[in-house]
């Protein structure tokens, strides 16, 4: 244990601070929070179901957030434009906590209608209870009504190690997980910074984009999408798929 190794305290201070990971943005809210006593709400708050036509009137209001919980492959094979992909795990409360606005309503898309109690959850877990409402039906419903769709292309680790010299490629996982090992050539861009950080690079380069596995990834190719990169991609598998196809990394590799 790394922490085991200093006599002065001082010492150890500066290299607890130094080392330590990114503090999440919802930690100070979620401290208040926690402090003061969560709001008892009883029952899961209300979440109205909304067909087609009145689910893409309230993804008009500017107020409201629109989020996709979808797989990243049913989302990169198509989506309402605009959203964000966070998909319906239990690291939805993370990601939810690290980049959306508390005040704002939240638009929710679901894989099945089944699905929203869980999903819900997810939400309140981190803090979120304002809901605008669910897409009644999903996506089938959407294309059914012959509403706009858009798309993130998937993209193989073959395929991005034959394109690298073309590809513009964004690492998005944590600080400490780039200095393990990364994709030669690929740029650190810390999945919550992307929106301060991505505007020094082309909007217009294909852009390949990978995590771990990718459930960051295309979580990431959304938000690129959102501030006007015009063609981007998610890598399935990313990062874990890199690795075991053998290809060169860069960095300190794990044994």
């Amino acid at each position: 244990n790394p922490f085991l190794q200093f006599e002065d305290v001082k010492e150890f201070t500066d290299y607890a601070l130094n080392t330590a990971p990114p503090v999440p943005t919802y930690y100070p809210r979620m401290k208040k929070i926690n402090a003061k006593g969560p709001e008892i709400i009883g029952n899961l708050p209300r979440v109205p179901g909304l067909p087609p036509k009145a689910f893409k009137e309230a993804v008009a209001e500017k107020k409201n957030v629109l989020i996709d919980t979808r797989t990243m492959l049913g989302f990169g094979g198509g989506h309402i434009p605009g959203a964000l992909n966070i998909g319906g795990s239990p690291m939805l409360s993370i990601w939810a906590g690290w980049l959306l606005d508390p005040a704002k309503p939240i638009l929710i898309v679901l894989e099945k209608d089944s699905q929203l109690e869980s999903i819900v959850k997810y939400f309140i877990r981190t803090g979120y209870t304002n809901f605008a409402g669910y897409l009644v039906g999903g996506m089938k419903a959407w294309d059914n009504a012959g509403f706009e769709i858009d798309r993130v292309p998937q993209m193989s680790v073959h395929d991005v190690k034959a394109a690298r010299g073309k590809l513009q490629i964004f690492d998005v996982r944590s600080p400490d997980e780039w200095k393990e090992g990364h994709i030669p050539g690929a740029h650190h861009l810390f999945l919550p910074e992307i929106r301060e950080k991505a505007a020094k690079f082309s909007k217009k380069k294909p852009t390949a984009v990978y995590c771990d596995s990718g459930y960051r990834a295309s979580l990431a190719t959304s938000m690129l999408k959102q501030e006007g990169f015009t063609d981007v991609r998610n890598v399935p598998g990313s990062w874990q798929a890199w690795k075991k196809a053998g290809y060169k990394v860069e960095g300190k590799i794990k044994k």
